[in-house]
């Protein structure tokens, strides 16, 4: 009988160790999950080295916008850097602060005569209302091979929803998950039209590779220079965390390493405009 107090003690105690270890934060139970569109990656993973040298334990993995978001909400991640702004229902749930922004251009095959497109032509084209470049008076004739990204991407939704396009995926049309990717479809596809950040088509001159931006509202900007702008293909960058996510030391690190001068000189090297921008 006198042992029962004590059983009563180590009950209680492992009780309340069980309660600490729930309600810890992330980064003392083994670090902050981030997730990253793959429009951000490569920005992700200078970040993640910046606060790993600074003390701080950050698990980078990489997710469409929607996709990263979905984890965030359920709680399989603990922020999220994603390429389109949030709807009205997550902005309920998460807390998202603009880091960046971006700017998509659409882009085909150098040797392709078109120039300059209009919002209505681009609707058609991704909608499959049009599918023969001579419906528009461009490309050498033939059919149009209108490029997309895969479910879940953000950069796909920041076109549709700037055209009205349907979420389907008509017969015809390639889904593909990267800048890169597009890039190196349309460069080997003379019939191919897609869509890529302004910083991705910048490199692929650099290299040398055979695409060209389309004018869209007689304009093709750099991220810097679609800010503020009525072009409809500018987007904003956003670290994402739940509203009720405690502050961390590791979450510090991650906001200031996206912040500040370094910050601002982190998004112009990989292509982006930071947050102040003008």
């Amino acid at each position: 009988m006198a042992l029962r107090p004590l059983r009563w003690l180590a009950l209680l105690l492992l009780s309340a160790l069980t309660a600490a270890t729930a309600t810890a934060p992330a980064e003392e139970r083994g670090g902050l999950r981030l997730a990253a569109s793959p429009t951000l990656a490569s920005l992700a993973a200078e970040v993640v080295e910046t606060v790993h040298r600074q003390g701080g334990r950050l698990a980078l993995g990489i997710a469409g916008s929607e996709v990263a978001l979905e984890q965030l909400t359920a709680g399989r991640v603990d922020a999220a850097l994603v390429a389109r702004p949030l709807s009205e229902a997550e902005s309920r749930l998460l807390d998202g602060r603009v880091v960046g922004h971006d700017s998509l251009l659409l882009v085909v095959h150098e040797r392709n005569p078109l120039d300059k497109i209009d919002a209505a032509t681009v609707r058609a084209i991704f909608a499959r209302e049009v599918t023969d470049w001579n419906q528009i008076g461009a490309g050498n004739g033939g059919a149009i091979v209108p490029v997309t990204r895969g479910p879940g991407n953000g950069t796909r939704t920041v076109l549709d929803s700037a055209f009205g396009v349907g979420r389907a995926v008509s017969a015809g049309i390639v889904e593909l998950n990267s800048n890169l990717a597009v890039v190196l479809y349309v460069t080997a596809d003379p019939q191919a039209i897609g869509y890529v950040s302004a910083g991705a088509y910048e490199r692929a001159r650099q290299r040398g590779l055979g695409i060209k931006a389309v004018r869209l509202g007689g304009f093709t900007p750099s991220a810097q220079f679609c800010v503020g702008s009525h072009y409809p293909l500018c987007r904003p960058l956003l670290l994402v965390k739940r509203r009720s996510t405690a502050p961390t030391r590791t979450q510090a690190l991650l906001e200031g390493a996206l912040g500040g001068p370094l910050g601002d000189d982190l998004f112009v090297r990989h292509g982006f405009a930071p947050a102040a921008a003008p």
